[in-house]
């Protein structure tokens, strides 16, 4: 028989421990992503995600100059030991700066939104202002809502 309280408690912890490892990762990425966006001259980038019917993505990632002008996201890589770059897959290897901003705001729904990709979905953005050094994660709920009514005639 399985003792249903044990496998719980077994889950609570697992989940705080994957908890802890998200909140450390999205640190490590902020980090190690500030000082590329200040090198190329980046003033803000808005990390656009949409999600329903069991998958979501991120749609779009634009970069603007101080004069909210889009400019290319740089193509350069994260150094060595700037971040933890460990996959999922236990492979080593150094993520570009598009594909960086693209694992922090998943991470970030992870940790803030889970299952914002299941039914009616979410979307939003991630919106980085890189002189402020402040990430704002914007994110709108959908669901279906029901009104219902019986009435004894």
């Amino acid at each position: 028989m399985i003792d249903i309280e044990a496998v719980m408690a077994d889950f609570a912890v697992r989940q705080a421990e994957r908890q802890a490892l998200v909140a450390d990762e999205m640190q490590q990425l902020k980090t190690a992503i500030l000082p590329r966006l200040q090198e190329a001259g980046i003033a803000r980038v808005e990390i656009r995600f949409d999600g329903c019917g069991d998958s979501g993505a991120v749609e779009e990632c634009a970069c603007l100059d101080v004069a909210g002008a889009a400019v290319p996201c740089p193509d350069v890589t994260l150094m060595e030991g700037e971040e933890d770059s460990v996959d999922r897959a236990g492979s080593k290897e150094l993520q570009s700066l598009g594909q960086a901003l693209e694992q922090l705001t998943y991470l970030a729904l992870e940790r803030h939104h889970p299952g914002w990709e299941i039914n009616d979905g979410a979307c939003g953005e991630l919106a980085i202002d890189v002189a402020e050094a402040t990430f704002v994660l914007d994110c709108s709920l959908r669901f279906t809502a029901t009104d219902d009514h019986s009435t004894e005639l």
